[in-house]
């Protein structure tokens, strides 16, 4: 090789040789990131095309505010009933008939009835007298009147009753809510029957349908306050019946409602000073319907 040359060729053939070596490596990137993006792109197309298979969730959370965590989904609210339905008791239906002490109501309708109400059937024993131990008060006389309720009118019939207790000179006495009188009436008339008071009788009576059979609810209204002067007094129920009528108001403007209510009408015989259950009878007729 001349000198001529070698002093040409010999400082050149460096740096052809680091452009060889260089050159591969930048082509072999580029098709590196080149192949990288080509699969990137059949990637993303086939998730387009093929459908999300992630099962769907089965109630959607209720999304809290911005930047917070979801909240949990709402809990149905449970149903309440505002009015309970009374646990009836099954007995005969000719019980009452053959008890001695049972009075059984006539429930047909009076002429001057609406027509289309109903009439709960009732059946009641005499008026009695029990020592009950009230607290704060000590040991007290109280009147009772043990009663039963059976609903024939072939529907579920509302039963709120009102147990009024009126003097001769038309002092009245409600009914009044003693617990501690309510056992002790049970263990008396039957252990095996529950009563109910005040209270716990009101609610939802159901139609008894079977056939020889009284589906009945029992129970008991109790006065502490009474008047032991009366020599006559009455009990009116009100609440066994759905009928009612409007009447003048004598002072003028709306007209007063009146409902179809039981009287039950007592005799006393005796004086305040020796009060005895068997003093109390019944008077002749013992009821009648009234609107009051």
């Amino acid at each position: 090789m001349s000198i001529l040359v070698k002093r040409i060729f010999v400082p050149v053939l460096p740096m052809v040789l680091a452009i060889m070596v260089c050159q591969p490596r930048h082509c072999q990137g580029q098709d590196q990131e080149k192949a990288q993006s080509d699969a990137a792109a059949k990637t993303d197309k086939a998730e387009a095309q093929e459908p999300d298979k992630t099962p769907a969730p089965q109630e959607k959370a209720i999304q809290g505010p911005a930047g917070g965590d979801a909240l949990d989904p709402q809990k149905p609210v449970p149903e309440e009933k505002l009015v309970p339905a009374l646990q009836t008791i099954p007995v005969r239906r000719d019980q009452a008939r053959r008890s001695y002490n049972y009075q059984m109501i006539n429930t047909a309708l009076l002429p001057r009835d609406k027509e289309g109400i109903w009439v709960l059937d009732f059946a009641f024993k005499p008026l009695r007298i029990r020592p009950v131990p009230i607290p704060d008060k000590g040991r007290r006389s109280v009147h009772y009147l043990y009663y039963k309720v059976v609903n024939r009118t072939g529907q579920p019939r509302m039963f709120v009753p009102q147990f009024t207790m009126v003097n001769e000179e038309g002092k009245k006495f409600e009914d009044q809510v003693i617990p501690e009188a309510i056992p002790l009436i049970q263990a008396r008339e039957d252990p095996t029957i529950p009563v109910l008071g005040a209270v716990s009788v009101m609610g939802i009576i159901p139609p008894s349908t079977k056939e020889g059979v009284d589906d009945a609810v029992f129970g008991a209204a109790v006065w502490d306050n009474w008047d032991p002067k009366s020599d006559r007094f009455s009990i009116y129920i009100r609440g066994l019946s759905d009928g009612y009528k409007e009447v003048p108001n004598p002072a003028g403007g709306k007209p007063i409602v009146k409902y179809k209510t039981l009287r039950i009408d007592f005799i006393r015989r005796g004086d305040e000073r020796n009060i005895s259950e068997k003093e109390i009878e019944f008077n002749d007729p013992v009821y009648e319907w009234v609107y009051w």
